[in-house]
């Protein structure tokens, strides 16, 4: 399948974007060969589900992506869809869309076929992406907002070392409160000798998977490198139990 070069999108300091087929096939391949743990989203604004980049095919320029963590978000999809793809390839986040071609089961898997990307947004700085949590860990994090009497404990949904995202009741967190501060606290995570603690703000209020459910995202402040090593360290640990489900 030959590509069509695109034009760029505009570059800043932190992004470009790369049109080169073979520069393109070399991200896909590295991010094959070190099976990195893939975000995939049916909508840009929508839940994040697990994924991994089972194969390429050279000869066809095609991708295929494993079934997502979700089997809701299976039913959800079909041939002719677009998704949006996220993945952290060195530490470098990367961004591409794919129109499913083909879906289709292998081995008890349902996979995703696609084309290679015509271009791939890659952000220049360093960054890991948030990582989902699977359903069966039930990881909970405390709030108490700073201007009022809210406080609440929540289940977390994913997390990365910039911040943390949690479900909560509709109505139970409202759209006044974002860009406003809370204290976080009691934040218990794999591989952290204590549980976390320190201060975020809450940036965006979503719909969850889950009916009733809102999902809120917290962008960690005033984070030091202790709480930075600590998010990666829990961030790495499931990516390698969600790598070891995939296989």
């Amino acid at each position: 399948m030959k590509q069509t070069p695109v034009a760029t999108e505009p570059e800043t300091n932190d992004t470009h974007t790369v049109i080169k087929p073979e520069r393109i096939a070399s991200i896909l391949n590295e991010m094959r060969q070190q099976l990195v743990l893939i975000g995939v989203r049916i909508d840009a604004k929508g839940p994040l589900y697990n994924s991994l980049l089972v194969r390429l095919d050279e000869a066809t320029q095609q991708l295929y992506l494993d079934e997502l963590n979700l089997l809701d978000a299976q039913e959800l999809l079909s041939v002719g869809d677009v998704v949006h793809i996220y993945a952290s390839l060195r530490g470098i986040a990367i961004r591409f869309v794919m129109t499913i071609d083909n879906i289709f089961i292998e081995d008890g898997h349902m996979l995703y076929v696609g084309a290679y990307p015509t271009h791939i947004s890659y952000l220049q700085r360093r960054d890991i992406f948030r990582v989902p949590l699977p359903l069966h860990e039930r990881r909970s994090v405390t709030l108490q907002h700073e201007r009022s009497e809210l406080e609440l404990t929540a289940r977390l949904i994913d997390l990365s070392i910039k911040g943390f995202c949690i479900g909560v009741l509709n109505g139970t967190i409202n759209s006044r409160w974002l860009q406003t501060h809370f204290r976080y606290f009691n934040m218990d995570l794999p591989e952290l000798r204590a549980p976390l603690s320190g201060q975020a703000t809450l940036v965006n209020l979503r719909p969850s998977i889950h009916p009733g459910i809102t999902a809120a995202g917290f962008s960690i402040i005033h984070s030091d490198p202790q709480t930075e090593r600590a998010l990666m360290r829990a961030a790495l640990y499931y990516q390698r139990e969600a790598r070891k489900k995939a296989d």
